[in-house]
């Protein structure tokens, strides 16, 4: 039976979250196996790009609904799907790869569920370069809260379970460090159920550094991965703050201390973010929020902002009118020449969400819109630059089949 897909549903007030899914007692194992869907090519041609389709979920043993960022490495693509999978009646989602030298796809592991397994793998994988992965899951194992999971040789295995009051539900993707350990953070659980922040030691060791909801005024439930820079984790919470529309933090990691550098008003200056934080290399944080920008809260499309580490100054780079994207959810990638990328998860042309770059004077540009079609529909993830200037993505629904895509844009 197929799972309701997962919809971000905004409020009047606050963005709600609806996931109707169980899980079952099912024992984890290695399967493999091989589901190959023709690759699709379509083009929009109003901005001169190239909107290639690689692959497109079925739902079944490949997966569906990928909401993770992918992960490119040695000419393989690597993107945690939250729905499918075969080892779990209620479909605990999988670890799909596609090589992009023969341009077909394998599911690389079938998640089980509780209590022995992860389900639901919301963010995206991080990797030693040795063909190492690691990921978490956003329900399942033995506190039946998450997991943080890594495959090595094909076989995956649980690192650690969550069971609320150490966190729970991870949504973000991890950040390894050059010393092998993984930041994140949980979008709820913790001392205080706001969620959390955490490491996860190469040693195997796990540190919880700071929970949410500790005084009036702190954030709440972050869904985002972590920056890090000189000692100090920086993120976003969805809520909380002064005016109750989210926040940027940082936590110094070695004082366990968080600090709450700025408040969105949930107006002008956008609120309720999701998506991480990208550093430009010059002590700005740069960012989205999913709501605001031009009237008060989820009336408005959101906005692209710019936070300053030492001067806290922040500034709104850009806002979004809906034709050119409503809704940024997922963290911005920077490509070095001052260039940042994003998707939308919703707006555009035809309402299904967008591709876009945003130049250093902070002009932007839709790269593509989606159309609900065999391209694909309302894109959760962030982009993946290769060294060649190509951005690949996922797309949660839409497709041939109904179940996502993966896809690739050449600017």
């Amino acid at each position: 039976m197929l799972c309701e897909a997962k919809e971000y549903i905004f409020v009047t007030d606050k963005l709600q979250r609806n996931r109707n899914r169980t899980s079952r007692v099912v024992t984890g194992a290695l399967v493999w196996g091989l589901v190959l869907v023709p690759a699709t090519l379509v083009t929009q041609t109003a901005a001169a790009q190239t909107f290639k389709i690689l692959y497109a979920f079925t739902g079944g043993a490949d997966g569906g609904g990928p909401w993770g960022t992918p992960l490119l490495t040695g000419g393989i693509i690597y993107e945690p799907a939250f729905y499918g999978g075969t080892l779990s009646s209620n479909q605990a989602g999988t670890v799909f790869e596609f090589f992009t030298n023969f341009s077909d796809g394998t599911y690389l592991y079938q998640f089980a569920g509780q209590p022995n397994d992860g389900a639901a793998p919301m963010g995206g994988l991080v990797t030693d370069g040795s063909g190492n992965l690691w990921g978490t899951t956003t329900q399942g194992g033995l506190g039946l809260s998450g997991t943080i999971y890594e495959i090595s040789g094909g076989f995956e295995s649980v690192l650690y379970n969550f069971s609320g009051s150490n966190g729970a539900a991870p949504e973000g993707s991890l950040l390894r460090d050059p010393l092998g350990d993984l930041y994140g953070t949980t979008s709820k659980g913790g001392a205080n159920d706001s969620g959390s922040v955490f490491i996860f030691g190469a040693g195997g060791t796990f540190v919880p550094l700071y929970s949410f909801g500790n005084y009036k005024g702190d954030g709440v439930g972050p869904a985002s991965s972590l920056a890090l820079y000189k000692n100090v984790l920086y993120g976003v919470t969805t809520e909380g703050g002064r005016y109750g529309w989210g926040t940027v933090f940082a936590v110094d990691i070695k004082a366990r201390t968080e600090t709450v550098l700025y408040s969105f008003k949930g107006e002008h200056d956008g609120g309720t973010p999701v998506g991480g934080l990208a550093l430009d290399g010059k002590g700005n944080l740069y960012g989205t929020a999913s709501v605001g920008g031009s009237t008060r809260g989820n009336a408005s499309n959101g906005v692209v902002f710019k936070l300053n580490i030492k001067s806290l100054h922040y500034s709104v780079v850009h806002t979004f009118t809906g034709a050119d994207g409503s809704q940024p959810i997922a963290a911005l990638i920077p490509d070095g020449q001052g260039n940042f990328y994003g998707t939308t998860f919703a707006g555009g042309t035809q309402g299904y969400g967008t591709v876009f770059q945003l130049n250093s004077a902070g002009s932007l540009t839709t790269l593509y819109s989606f159309t609900n079609a065999t391209d694909g529909s309302y894109p959760y993830a962030g982009l993946t630059l290769d060294s060649s200037g190509n951005l690949y993505g996922a797309a949660t629904r839409g497709g041939q089949h109904g179940w996502g895509t993966l896809f690739e844009i050449t600017p």
